[in-house]
């Protein structure tokens, strides 16, 4: 009893110690939107600390040496060095370290108290054996779409996302449904997601069957009282097995000598014999020692070098073929990119993105903003209506005005401005433009600080400062403008006064053509 102790404390220690570190990544990601600063998780978010993204964007990163949508270097080489542990000892991420399989084990103690010796037990024996491998199909379609897509397309359906962002409005209504069957199911079956969906899981899982230390079984010394069968929340029968090669092994401790095994030396994680070499052991203190050493060791020396980088790199994917093979895709911008970042990238001015965009400029630099700052700008104002302003739509306006082929979200929506410089451009057709226009919103803030500023409230009146934006938003059409002004405008955020100068005109009987047209607006 004191040695299954001692295997279940070491385990839980280092469980809670990696639980404990990604919710304080969590946590500060969370704060760092807030401007609070953690100093030493800066910058970082989920996606920059899970080895899955290194996985899902490998493709991306040999085809075109960029990353995934959301995933970052850090993610890569952690990657590396949960593979590094595999190599050694198997799937031990799985069983010590990964947070959502630490959540499921800690479900499961609650249905262990209510059905007791039937928990872990409730599905035969051939379904089960045949479930368990849905989730190397649930891999490769993660890996296709992913490749496809060059999209997080699993980050809506995983539970373990939702977990750690249930309170942030990110999650996907599909990652809800799918953490609370995975916790209703924990209450039947020991770590569910582990056994039948999780495609990180199935990868690792592989590496069981060359692994160096692996859960081997002196047949000699076992009585075969199949306590390590019992014991395994995996339900592999370690009885029959003389080395344990099964993918869903996840290098627990939980069947050995040192835990359930009442043999001594019968049922260890150890090396082959070779001849007169002894085989080398892994205990419990040794196996929680190899872990912190080599992921905790390996982040502070990608630290010290200046790899170890949990913020997105600012260099989009480029088009590979047709027309625009060379060029950076605008489907690949992404919400920590600033306007500057876009303008480096794409050559669209973070001036035409702050005026399509409605942000007030005067506060703060139009190169300082973020495109996932406009979820928080237009927030309030897309109450009520079906989709949103946000990143896609900056995805959305760059493609339009480079023209080059993007296909936007469904929700995607434009603010009236970004249409009608885009239309100003000659960029899009009066028939594109209508089309947009049923799916576009009227700004009704600009300012970055108050986020709050009523555009009803403005009257329509002609003045010095307003611009032919200006009139398009009071609701005049282009060609009732130039009808008026006798020739066209070439920028929407000339002043009309300014153009009446230039050009040689009086403004003040142009201003009162125009507010005559609005009075009736």
């Amino acid at each position: 009893m004191k040695k299954r102790t001692s295997v279940k404390l070491i385990r839980r220690i280092v469980q809670i110690i990696f639980f404990l570190l990604i919710f304080l990544v969590v946590i500060g990601h969370y704060l760092e939107e807030s401007g609070i600063t953690i100093p030493f998780i800066k910058g970082a978010s989920l996606h920059a600390v899970c080895p899955v993204g290194g996985v899902v964007t490998i493709y991306q990163y040999i085809t075109t040496g960029t990353f995934v949508q959301k995933v970052h270097e850090a993610s890569f080489y952690l990657m590396i060095i949960v593979f590094l542990t595999a190599i050694i000892a198997g799937t031990i991420f799985c069983g010590w370290v990964c947070p959502f399989g630490s959540f499921q084990e800690w479900i499961s103690y609650i249905g262990k108290k209510i059905f007791h010796k039937k928990y872990n037990h409730f599905i035969p024996k051939r379904l089960d054996s045949i479930l368990r491998y849905l989730r190397y199909l649930v891999l490769i379609w993660v890996l296709v779409m992913t490749a496809i897509s060059a999209k997080l397309v699993f980050a809506n359906f995983d539970p373990y996302f939702a977990l750690f962002n249930f309170w942030t409005g990110e999650v996907a209504i599909t990652g809800y449904i799918a953490l609370g069957l995975v916790i209703v199911l924990s209450l039947f079956v020991e770590r569910p997601f582990c056994k039948y969906a999780c495609p990180y899981g199935a990868l690792l899982g592989l590496t069981n069957f060359f692994r160096i230390f692996s859960i081997r079984r002196n047949q000699k010394s076992c009585i075969s009282c199949k306590a390590c069968d019992k014991a395994c929340p995996m339900n592999i029968e370690v009885s029959t097995k003389s080395m344990v090669k099964d993918h869903q092994c996840i290098s627990c401790l939980a069947c050995t000598s040192e835990a359930a095994c009442p043999i001594p030396e019968t049922l260890d994680l150890k090396t082959s014999q070779s001849g007169k070499n002894k085989a080398l052991k892994l205990d419990a203190k040794r196996t929680a020692l190899l872990l912190i050493v080599i992921i905790l060791g390996g982040i502070f020396i990608l630290s010290a070098l200046g790899l170890w980088k949990t913020e997105s790199t600012k260099t989009p994917v480029r088009f590979t073929t047709g027309e625009f093979a060379g060029l950076a895709n605008p489907s690949d911008i992404r919400g920590s990119y600033t306007f500057e970042d876009i303008e480096k990238n794409f050559a669209v001015p973070a001036t035409i993105l702050a005026e399509a965009f409605a942000l007030d400029t005067s506060v703060k630099s139009a190169n300082e903003y973020k495109a996932k700052d406009l979820e928080t700008f237009y927030q309030d104002m897309s109450e009520g209506i079906e989709g949103e302003v946000g990143t896609d739509s900056v995805r959305l306006f760059v493609s339009l005005y480079l023209e080059m082929p993007y296909e936007p979200e469904e929700t995607t929506l434009l603010p009236n401005p970004a249409l009608n410089i885009l239309r100003d451009k000659g960029l899009i057709s009066d028939e594109k433009f209508q089309l947009l226009k049923e799916k576009s919103v009227s700004p009704t803030f600009v300012n970055v600080d108050s986020q709050v500023s009523s555009s009803a409230s403005v009257e329509k009146l002609v003045k010095g400062q307003t611009t032919f934006l200006d009139l398009l938003d009071w609701g005049m059409t282009k060609t009732q403008i130039e009808e008026i002004m006798g020739k066209p405008y070439n920028s929407s955020s000339q002043t009309v006064r300014d153009f009446s100068l230039e050009n040689g005109l009086e403004f003040s009987d142009y201003k009162e053509a125009i507010q005559k047209i609005l009075d009736t607006l």
